[in-house]
């Protein structure tokens, strides 16, 4: 017990004197969560603010006042028809729309013969499929009540009332569509970016624990200070075991500095909801530790396998960020093509985050995070296996 709480010291003064080292470990965290956190509130404030268009009416119809004021009161968009005190024209809204000073606009030809949708050419398809689909389903609903208006105009003029009621009624039975989310009963949580955002960068942080671990590995090897400890009577796995406990207090340091950010910082600096962690406090202490076990027998088996610090930094790196960003930690799984999905499910991370997302979110229990909490201490036991036999076969 001694040997190993000496181990676990010797880990810590190594990391407190690399300085340099600690500001990447907890900083780059930190500035990726900000980073990529404001950014997609900002885009969903964007896409649920109204979307300028240009409004170039060569008809002067009533279909086209109608549907000026179908666009107005969408909310959705914001019609532009005047410039200046000068309405707008086709060369003028072409050219507007080329320079990107609108991202879209309407053109109504002469006596309704066409509806033309302009296009900024710079937009990602995505957005521009929402709109242009939005703009569409309204045009399209402009339309057919006018026809219907036209069908109305053409019956006897003693029916037209009678009709027209059948109509209102009929439209008044149909039920309301609302929104709501598949919580449990009496739930309080509200699914935002916090709730989603936070679970990836926690297990993002965790794992980016593989730069100083390996490292810490490979200076051992190298120096040859790991050779003198197995020359005491020192087991292999004291040696690893300090350094696991060492660096699994480092990722409970990240845990917290991650649930401080989603619980404090967002709310009061950036006027962000606050981060709701349920109450299934023992849940979620289990879930972190096994998560934690995971990025350090990560860490360890790039430490063993590795034998320089280039090698063990970008191979480290680029597989957590490739992890990472399979697994949902920066983009949502669901819009990523099917085969990354599925490689997602190999991923670590993802088992990770799938834990905190039943815990925050969905309000689960012990009991629906044991698969992955499982997966996430075999995957430490067997990196620790091939770990201890690379050792075995260098010695």
């Amino acid at each position: 017990m001694r040997k190993l709480w000496f181990i676990i010291r010797k880990e810590f003064l190594l990391l407190f004197r690399d300085i340099p080292g600690l500001i990447i470990l907890f900083m780059m965290p930190i500035l990726l969560i900000f980073v990529v956190t404001l950014a997609q509130e900002n885009a969903l404030k964007s896409q649920n603010s109204r979307t300028r268009i240009l409004f170039v009416d060569e008809s002067g119809s009533p279909f086209s006042k109608k549907l000026l004021a179908n666009f107005d009161s969408s909310g959705f968009v914001q019609p532009v028809k005047v410039i200046g005190n000068a309405i707008v024209t086709l060369p003028q809204a072409r050219r507007l729309i080329g320079l990107g000073d609108f991202k879209f606009g309407v053109i109504i030809g002469r006596g309704d013969s066409a509806i033309t949708l302009l296009v900024d050419p710079t937009l990602q398809e995505s957005y521009k499929t929402s709109v242009i689909n939005a703009m569409t389903y309204i045009i399209k609903g402009t339309q057919s009540k006018e026809a219907m208006n036209g069908i109305f105009d053409r019956l006897p003029e003693n029916m037209r009332p009678v009709i027209r009621g059948m109509v209102a009624q009929a439209l008044q039975k149909l039920p309301q569509v609302k929104e709501t989310y598949a919580l449990k009963e009496l739930s309080t949580l509200k699914p935002n970016v916090i709730q989603n955002n936070v679970p990836g960068f926690i297990l993002f942080a965790m794992f980016f624990i593989v730069i100083p671990l390996a490292g810490s590995l490979i200076t051992e090897k190298n120096e040859g200070s790991f050779m003198r400890l197995r020359s005491l009577p020192v087991k292999l796995t004291a040696v690893l075991g300090g350094k696991a406990l060492a660096y699994l207090a480092v990722c409970l340091l990240q845990f917290m500095l991650m649930l401080s950010i989603g619980t404090w910082v967002f709310p009061t600096f950036c006027g962000m909801p606050q981060l709701q962690i349920g109450h299934q406090y023992f849940a979620i202490a289990v879930a972190t530790i096994a998560a934690s076990l995971a990025a350090i027998g990560f860490g360890i088996l790039v430490g063993a396998a590795a034998t320089t610090h280039s090698q063990a930094a970008l191979f480290g790196s680029v597989m957590v960020v490739l992890l990472g960003v399979v697994s949902g930690t920066f983009l949502p799984i669901h819009i990523m093509p099917a085969f990354i999905q599925y490689l997602s499910y190999l991923s670590p991370i993802r088992w990770g985050i799938d834990n905190y997302l039943n815990l925050f979110i969905r309000e689960g229990n012990i009991l629906s995070i044991l698969p992955n909490t499982i997966l996430l201490c075999l995957f430490f036991i067997f990196a620790l296996i091939i770990s201890i036999a690379i050792f075995a076969k260098r010695k």
